[in-house]
């Protein structure tokens, strides 16, 4: 006599999950515009900063460099907790890709961090150890935010929860973070970071419209 069970496989129901709330997708894109505010100031000031290049706050300076920090730490705290909303979300419908979307949420939690110690050594330079200690948050964030939304994209796109266009843009923002990398070594900096912020205002426009249509 055969007995016949079923197998579990990484694709849990993705009912498991909650809605995520109109109000996060609007913290998620308050966050991307002042993300892509940002990247245009700092584009416009950095021609006529007196502050040298070597420097962490570079191109701002004195209380302008904290207020900045400041106001983009803030912002990243809005992303961070849209993040955390997703990956609690019925968007994701299988157990990798919610672990990659709670490791793109602690990526984006040491951003925070890292604007936090920008704060405090906002005068150093580069090679200063508070220095150093902020670029490298900034990079393991960046990194783990990235591969985080790229597995956590994928299942989204697999999963079918969320419809059209909506279905793609996690994805998109987890490979442009990746492309982003090198660009930030670049003077094509301020252009990625723009895009990174209309892909940020755009997960959480995706966010509103599937909480608004189900």
């Amino acid at each position: 006599m055969t007995t016949t069970q079923d197998v579990t496989l990484d694709r849990p129901d993705a009912r498991t999950g909650v809605r995520t709330p109109i109000g996060v997708g609007i913290l998620v894109v308050i966050a991307g515009t002042v993300f892509a505010d940002g990247a245009f100031l700092t584009a416009a000031y950095r021609g006529s900063s007196p502050v040298p290049d070597d420097r962490l706050s570079y191109p701002w300076t004195g209380a302008t460099a904290v207020t900045t920090s400041v106001v983009w730490g803030a912002a990243q705290l809005l992303l961070t907790l849209g993040l955390i909303a997703f990956a609690r979300s019925d968007a994701l419908a299988g157990r990798a890709g919610r672990r990659g979307a709670w490791v793109a949420a602690a990526g984006s939690a040491l951003y925070v961090v890292a604007h936090a110690v920008s704060i405090l050594f906002h005068d150093a330079d580069l090679s200063d150890g508070g220095a150093i200690v902020a670029l490298t948050l900034f990079g393991v964030g960046t990194l783990l935010t990235a591969l985080g939304m790229v597995v956590a994209g994928l299942d989204v796109r697999r999963s079918q929860v969320w419809q059209g266009w909506h279905r793609v843009v996690p994805l998109m923002l987890g490979i442009w973070m990746i492309v982003m990398m090198p660009l930030q070594f670049t003077p094509m900096l301020v252009v990625a970071v723009a895009a990174y912020a209309g892909l940020a205002i755009a997960f959480g426009w995706a966010m509103i419209e599937e909480a608004a249509t189900r």
